[in-house]
C-alpha cells in the first residue's frame, strides 16, 4: 500500500517536472508574455498514459511549477522584482486550473476508444483555458479580438491533432510492450508447467512400480510358513503401502496445481516457437552464438503440448550443450501419411557410434561439471524416450557421427498427437 502510494506520488512529480521543462519551448503569438508551448501536448500524452494518477492534483501542480519557474527565471534573468514577476505570470495558474477542470468534467480518459470525442475534448481543454488566460492578461489591448481568438483556436487545433496522433502511437507501443511482457510470462509459466507435467508422468510410473512391489511383497507373505518372517514381510508391505499413499497425495497435489493455461489444444507451430525462443535465451546466457532454424511444414494442434514441449526442450538443451561456442540448431516438423516426423539437428561435437546405443539408457552421460567434476545424472534422454514411446506411442532414433552433425528423429502416429492436421 505504502509502495503504491509512493509510486503514484513519484509519477505525479515526474509528469509535473517534465511538463514544466517542455513548457520552456514556446512561441509568443502576440509579442507579450502570453505563450503557447509544447507543455500541453506533453501533459495530455502523459495524463492519458499514466491513468492511475489524479488529474486535478497533477495538472495544478504543473501550473504551480510553471508559474514558479517562469517567475524565477524572470527575477534572475531580467532582474525583475518578485511583485513584477507575480503580476506577469499569475494568469498561468488560471490556465491550469481551468484545464484540470475541463479534463475531469469531460472525462478525457474515458474517450480513448472514441477518437472523434477524444479530439474534441482535448481541443476544448486546450482552447478555452487559453482564452480565459488571454482575457485575464487583457491581450485585446495589444491585438484585435478576432485575431487573438482565431490564433488560439488555430494553434489549439494544431496541438490537438499532434497530441491525438502522439497518444495513439504511444498507446499502441505501450500495448505492444505489455503484450510482449505478458507473452514472456506465459511462455515461462508454460515451460515450468511442461517440466512439472513431465515429472508427474514419472511419479505416476513410480507409483505403479510401488504398487507392483507391494503386490509381490504380499504374495511372498502369503506363501511363507515361518511366522516371524511373515511378520517382517508384512511390515515391509505396510511400509510400501504408506509410500504409495504419500505418492498418491503428491500426485493429486501436482495435478490440482497444473491448469490448462492455454486451453485444451495448442498449435504445433506455437509449441515449436516457444521451445526455440526459450532456448535462444539459454544459448545467449551461456555465451554461445547459435543460429536456430525453425521449419514447421504442417498445420495442426495437439492436446499433449506439455509433453511435446518437454521433449523438444530436452533435445534442444542437449544440442546447445553439444555446441562448444558457435553453431546451428534446426527444429523441423513435417506431416507424413500416418505419422508426424519431428527432427532436432545440431552442428555440435557429435556422438560416437558405440555410444549411440547407450544414450537412452538411465544413468548414461558424457556430460560433467568442469569445476566440480561431477557427472550429469543422465536421465534427460531417458525421459525423452519414455515420453515419446510410452506417452505418445512413437519412436525416437539418433543419427550422428563424431565431429559432425547429430539428428534426433521422432516419429509419432497422428492419431496419438494431433487433433487435426493439414499438410502444406
Amino acid at each position: 500500500m505504502i509502495n503504491d502510494r509512493f509510486q503514484k506520488v513519484e509519477q505525479i512529480f515526474i509528469v509535473a517536472i517534465f511538463t514544466t521543462f517542455m513548457g520552456q519551448i514556446y512561441l509568443s503569438p502576440f509579442g507579450t508574455e502570453f505563450r503557447l508551448t509544447l507543455a500541453v501536448v506533453v501533459l495530455n500524452v502523459l495524463m492519458l498514459t499514466f491513468q492511475e494518477i489524479e488529474p486535478i492534483i497533477t495538472i495544478n501542480l504543473v501550473g504551480i511549477m510553471m508559474f514558479a519557474v517562469r517567475s524565477g527565471l524572470n527575477i534572475i534573468g531580467e532582474h525583475a522584482t518578485v511583485a513584477e514577476s507575480i503580476q506577469l505570470y499569475y494568469p498561468i495558474l488560471f490556465f491550469y486550473i481551468f484545464y484540470s477542470f475541463f479534463f475531469s468534467v469531460l472525462d478525457v480518459r474515458g474517450k480513448l476508444k472514441h477518437p472523434a470525442l477524444l479530439f474534441i475534448s482535448i481541443w476544448v481543454c486546450d482552447s478555452i483555458p487559453n482564452l480565459i488566460e488571454v482575457s485575464i492578461r487583457q491581450e485585446w489591448a495589444y491585438s484585435h479580438f478576432e485575431s487573438v481568438v482565431l490564433t488560439i483556436i488555430s494553434i489549439g487545433l494544431f496541438r490537438t491533432v499532434f497530441t491525438t496522433v502522439l497518444i495513439y502511437i504511444s498507446n499502441r507501443y505501450y500495448d505492444h510492450v505489455k503484450r510482449r511482457q505478458e507473452y514472456q510470462r506465459f511462455r515461462e509459466q508454460l515451460m515450468q508447467r511442461a517440466n512439472l507435467k513431465t515429472e508427474l508422468f514419472f511419479l505416476r510410473k513410480s507409483k505403479s512400480d510401488i504398487e507392483n512391489a507391494m503386490q509381490k511383497s504380499f504374495s511372498i507373505y502369503e506363501g511363507l510358513e515361518d511366522e516371524p518372517l511373515k511378520e517382517a514381510i508384512l511390515d515391509v508391505t505396510k511400509d510400501i503401502h504408506e509410500i504409495k499413499k504419500d505418492y498418491t497425495r503428491v500426485i493429486a497435489g501436482i495435478e490440482r496445481s497444473i491448469d490448462e493455461i492455454y486451453g485444451s489444444v495448442m498449435p504445433l507451430s506455437e509449441i515449436a516457437r516457444i521451445a526455440i525462443e526459450a532456448n535462444e535465451k539459454l544459448a545467449e546466457v551461456n555465451g554461445k552464438r547459435i543460429q536456430f532454424i525453425e521449419h514447421v511444414d504442417l498445420k495442426g494442434s495437439t492436446h499433449d503440448y506439455y509433453v511435446l514441449l518437454s521433449i523438444l526442450n530436452n533435445l534442444l538443451v542437449n544440442s546447445i550443450e553439444a555446441i562448444e561456442s558457435e553453431g546451428r540448431i534446426q527444429l523441423s516438423m513435417t506431416a507424413h501419411a500416418e505419422t508426424i516426423l519431428i527432427e532436432v539437428c545440431d552442428s555440435g561435437t557429435g556422438i560416437a557410434l558405440e555410444d549411440q546405443a547407450l544414450i537412452f539408457e538411465p544413468g548414461y552421460s558424457t556430460k560433467y561439471n568442469a569445476v566440480s567434476g561431477i557427472m550429469a545424472s543422465g536421465i534427460g534422454l531417458t525421459h525423452v524416450k519414455y515420453l515419446v514411446s510410452q506417452v505418445l506411442g512413437g519412436k525416437i532414433e539418433v543419427n550422428s557421427s563424431l565431429g559432425d552433425q547429430t539428428c534426433f528423429a521422432i516419429a509419432i502416429p497422428k492419431q496419438h498427437l494431433l487433433t487435426d492436421v493439414i499438410s502444406d
